[in-house]
């Protein structure tokens, strides 16, 4: 199993914002230095807090990122392909051909109000924008019409080292799990589904990925989950119970039991076990708290006592 970490990218406007990127610089150069295999940042626009932009940010941590693999994720309707291609190439050569990219469709009402790119067709951009990237990251002179995207012709250069470039889905209702087993290299799972659920989804998966006789082509299963990791399990819930009082995002009763992992790390080893005999081959990770403190903590118990489990098999 490969084991990365997606750090949060959203903060309180009270915090100072170049203490707060300095603080996700640190976090990556431990998760480089113990040895992860991957580091994610997710995207969100015109939010009232600090949100330090993917693609940029991304940019800025691949100089402390070692060898970890690069996985920006991308709510695509929010993106013009053309662009978006160039970018994604240009990281990836930054990379040595280490990135791959996670698609997903978001719901940001508001975005799509000031991006002035209509909610009602945010499926149609999102399929359009995914495909358009994909030919251009291969092909020259590609030619696309569609209902949003009209061109002939274009090329870009560099074109990503790694080829094809891995584009991934995240997604979690059964008609967005249908598109992730036709167009994409792997299905990524939401933070909040539970192990019954993941199991429950993952045949409905496989089903479509035969249906499609796309079985052979896709062998990742990715799977995102928040976590805090102490020295022991009473530990890291006394830590944490600020989480099960407030609430923690939107997460119910059953996900904040089953899919939050809270506890030390033979807890986490034994949760990530049960995911990988359902499957699972990459685990994103994303720390529960912000507070520098608690992430380099989780980070660490991590880097130093999951990770190396997971290198002897």
């Amino acid at each position: 199993m490969r084991i990365g970490m997606s750090l949060t990218s959203s903060y309180a406007r009270a915090g100072d914002s170049k203490t707060l990127m300095d603080n996700l610089i640190a976090r990556v150069e431990l998760m480089a230095e113990l040895g992860f295999d991957s580091l994610s940042l997710g995207d969100h626009h015109i939010t009232r807090d600090h949100y330090f932009q993917v693609l940029p940010t991304m940019c800025r941590m691949s100089a402390h990122a070692g060898d970890m693999q690069l996985i920006p994720l991308f709510l695509l309707p929010f993106y013009h392909p053309i662009l978006l291609a160039e970018q994604i190439a240009v990281l990836d050569v930054m990379s040595a051909g280490r990135t791959a990219m996670i698609c997903c469709l978001g719901h940001q009402p508001e975005a799509h109000v000031a991006f002035q790119t209509p909610q009602n067709v945010r499926v149609s951009r999102f399929v359009e924008t995914f495909e358009i990237v994909r030919h251009l990251c291969t092909e020259d002179n590609v030619s696309y019409h569609g209902k949003h995207y009209t061109f002939d012709g274009v090329s870009i250069n560099p074109k990503p080292l790694r080829q094809p470039l891995p584009m991934w889905i995240g997604s979690s209702a059964d008609v967005a799990i249908r598109r992730a087993a036709r167009l994409a290299d792997a299905w990524v799972i939401t933070p909040g589904s539970t192990p019954g659920l993941i199991e429950e989804k993952l045949q409905f998966y496989h089903a479509a990925l035969a249906e499609y006789g796309r079985t052979a082509q896709v062998s990742d299963i990715i799977l995102r989950r928040d976590v805090h990791l102490a020295a022991s399990a009473d530990a890291a819930r006394r830590e944490a119970q600020s989480l099960f009082d407030r609430g923690y995002r939107g997460f119910g009763p059953q996900e904040m039991e089953e899919s939050l992992i809270v506890g030390g790390p033979q807890e986490c080893i034994r949760y990530l076990e049960n995911m990988q005999r359902l499957g699972i081959t990459h685990i994103l990770f994303r720390c529960a708290f912000t507070d520098q403190t608690k992430a380099l903590q989780t980070i660490r118990l991590i880097g130093t006592e999951v990770i190396p489990h997971f290198r002897e098999d």
